[in-house]
């Protein structure tokens, strides 16, 4: 089984490629926190959970639901991120979250995947967009091959200083920084709610015909990239760039 979080699309592009290679259904995890029923899994196997790195470490939506879901004891478990740099401590916090939830860790990997963090960063043009993303199928491919084999995936061990230090700075960051007051919509919104439907944390509500944001962002870029009017802005910081629309459309799938 593949589970994944998303934003604008990487994390699901992956998965949907691994889960093709694989033979696996995939799902959004989405499916089960947007309505809090908690969710039960009985199947033994392969388990792969695919989501963003989040300040060099899976994006907590996906730890947290892997917590929170009930699954078979002594599956194996594969963590993909995607991200645009590095996924840091990934490895170590993937291995002490399944040795808390009782899984065979059976690695982590990272696939590049084009930068949809406008909110600090800026996306490649389309053009350039696509050759990150052919690198990226050739990548899933064979990481795919190692998930049909069985075999574990390699990964760095992670230090004590760089663990400890990558933790606190993601820590300080999920509580300082992942606010959604720099958030507002432009007087180019029409009210079409794809900012409410797309928000994979219900995290948005429309008041006065206009986007509201609640206090449980993740910043995933989700509302500002695939407005279809570019009309939400996060404070200065995404002035004037380009919305990633994400890989599908990058394809032209």
């Amino acid at each position: 089984m593949i589970f994944y979080f998303t934003g604008t699309g990487n994390s699901r592009f992956v998965a949907r490629r691994i889960a093709e290679a694989t033979g696996q259904p995939f799902a959004d995890i989405t499916t089960y926190t947007k309505t809090m029923e908690k969710p039960g899994f009985t199947e033994p196997g392969v388990y792969v959970f695919v989501c963003p790195s989040y300040m060099s470490a899976p994006a907590r939506a996906m730890t947290d639901f892997i917590e929170w879901a009930e699954f078979p004891s002594g599956i194996k478990a594969y963590f993909i991120v995607t991200c645009a740099a590095s996924m840091g401590i990934t490895p170590r916090v993937a291995s002490e979250l399944c040795g808390r939830k009782g899984f065979e860790f059976m690695g982590a990997a990272q696939i590049e995947m084009p930068q949809n963090y406008i909110a600090l960063f800026t996306t490649k043009e389309v053009e350039e967009n696509i050759d990150i993303l052919e690198k990226a199928e050739i990548e899933i491919e064979r990481l795919s091959g190692l998930i049909n084999k069985g075999e574990k995936l390699e990964c760095k061990k992670i230090g004590p200083v760089e663990y400890s230090f990558t933790k606190w700075v993601r820590d300080v960051y999920y509580k300082n920084f992942m606010k959604t007051t720099k958030f507002r919509a432009t007087d180019k919104c029409i009210s079409c709610r794809k900012c409410v439907e797309v928000c994979p944390l219900s995290n948005i509500s429309m008041k006065d015909g206009k986007p509201s944001w609640g206090n449980k962002c993740t910043h995933c870029m989700a509302c500002i990239n695939r407005c279809p009017k570019d009309a939400i802005e996060y404070g200065k910081g995404s002035a004037g760039k380009p919305r990633y629309k994400g890989p599908e459309a990058n394809l032209g799938k």
